[in-house]
């Protein structure tokens, strides 16, 4: 079974999931955990990516 590729909800791009989703905690300037990393808008949240 393929693993569905995460996107950013704001521009679509594919996310880079690698080191930077972790537990960190530095998305938004809060305490939201990062989910991956935007080529377009950096390190986004939980609540900015969609599964294609």
């Amino acid at each position: 079974m393929a693993e569905s590729e995460l996107c950013c909800r704001l521009c679509g791009s594919k996310l880079s999931t690698g080191l930077v989703a972790t537990d960190s905690r530095h998305c938004c300037l809060n305490s939201t955990p990062i989910a991956g990393t935007c080529p377009e808008h950096g390190p986004v949240g939980p609540h900015h990516i969609v599964e294609e």
